[in-house]
This record gives C-alpha cells, sequence and structure tokens, in this order.
C-alpha cells in the first residue's frame, strides 16, 4: 500500500556499509535531545547524516509562529543545499531526542559525491524526497482543509505493522498537540477542537497518551489520497 510523503519522515535506508563509509570520513556529534544544534545565519561545517535518533528542521516567523518543514530519522542527510550553494542555512535544527549524527566535512563530502556511487545515489536519493515532501507541504497547505492534513499526519505515522485490538494501529511518532499544529501549520486551539472532532467520529482514539488510527477508516483515507 503506498501513502503520500509526509514532512514526518520515516526511516531512510541505513545500510552497514553507508555508514561505515561515512563513519570514516566525519566526525560523530552526540547530540542531546532538545538541543539547537542549527540556527538561521550559522555556516554548516559540512553535510550531517543522522545515523540515530530525530532532529526537527522548522522556521520560526516574527510572532513566534513556528512550521516544522520536516523532521528527519535515521539514513537522511541534512545540509546538502547550503554546502552545495556555499551559504548559510535558513533554518533551525533540532535534535527532539537524543541523536547521533556525522558531520561530513565539506571537502570530504565533495570526495566522497566523486569517488562512492552508493553515496551519491544515497544523496541524491535524500534530497529528491525531501524536495517532493516540500512540495506536496505546498500544496496541502494551499489545498487542503486543516482537518484532511491532520489525517493525513496520522496516516502517514500509522505503524500499519503492528495492530491492537484487531482495529487499531498506534503512531510511531507521538506529538504534542502543540507539535502537530507547527507541522500542519494551524493553531494549537484548532488542533485541539480538530483531534476532539476525529475522536468522535472513530478515526482515532487516545489510550495510555497515545493516539491510535482506526484500521478501517486508515484504509479509506489512504485509498482516496490513491484515486
Amino acid at each position: 500500500m503506498k501513502r503520500k510523503d509526509s514532512n514526518v519522515t520515516l526511516p531512510m535506508s541505513n545500510p552497514n556499509e553507508l555508514r561505515d563509509l561515512i563513519a570514516q570520513n566525519a566526525v560523530a556529534l552526540e547530540i542531546p535531545a532538545k538541543t539547537v544544534f542549527l540556527q538561521p545565519g550559522d555556516v554548516p561545517e559540512g553535510v550531517y547524516y543522522i545515523a540515530s535518533g530525530r532532529t526537527r528542521h522548522y522556521m520560526i516567523a516574527p510572532d513566534g509562529t513556528e512550521k516544522i518543514l520536516y523532521t528527519l530519522s535515521a539514513g537522511w542527510f541534512y545540509g546538502e543545499t547550503p554546502c552545495a550553494l556555499h551559504d548559510v542555512t535558513g533554518l533551525f535544527s533540532k535534535a527532539e531526542v537524543n541523536s547521533l549524527l556525522y558531520c561530513i566535512p565539506t571537502d570530504k563530502y565533495q570526495m566522497l559525491l566523486k569517488e562512492s556511487p552508493l553515496f551519491c545515489e544515497e544523496i541524491l536519493l535524500s534530497y529528491s524526497k525531501k524536495m517532493r515532501i516540500l512540495q506536496q507541504e505546498i500544496a496541502s497547505l494551499v489545498f487542503t482543509p486543516c482537518k484532511d492534513r491532520l489525517k493525513q499526519l496520522y496516516c502517514a505515522t500509522a505503524d500499519t505493522g503492528h495492530v491492537v485490538d484487531g482495529s487499531w494501529y498506534d503512531l510511531k511518532i507521538n506529538y504534542t498537540q502543540y507539535e502537530i499544529s507547527t507541522i500542519v501549520g494551524s493553531a494549537r486551539v484548532t488542533v485541539s477542537k480538530l483531534i476532539n472532532e476525529l475522536c468522535a467520529e472513530g478515526f482515532i482514539r487516545l489510550l495510555n497518551r497515545k493516539t491510535q488510527v482506526n484500521i478501517r477508516l486508515y484504509e479509506a483515507e489512504v485509498g482516496s489520497e490513491r484515486e
């Protein structure tokens, strides 16, 4: 079953061969949870590879409103654009949980692009998927009602490999209402109201502080997106 990409990205392929290659040419960084490691105006020291954990990449408006462009987990790269353009970063980057990152210095990064087909292929895949995610994010914000964006978020993070009570999927990532509001691009009070509506409609349920998605309604939602 094919699902639409989401700015809540699921892990990429993380082959041992690639990770070993990167480890040999990079500096390992252990980033504690909730730590901002890049902010607008910083010059990245290279390209980052997320070996484990999860990072959030976002913008903040003058009024303090936060908008997440994407979260990245194991196997994703970050910083390709400022590295290629020799420019500063335009986003805040924060470790959401304790994370292990490899920072590949610019000279090593350029060398690997030239000498390693595996590395080059993985960089292109990561970059291309992020570009498609951003395209879909723009279309979603422009054309899709907030409630539908919320349902898409739940579907994108549903753990379809594990069924609970015969009718529910857990979520691979459980976000706070504030985090959800920054992802779907709406006010927290609106998100709270819509979550209550989705609970009343049976699309989701809250159990032991975890959100679960109804399998039947998940199938209907994903099926309608494919049509």
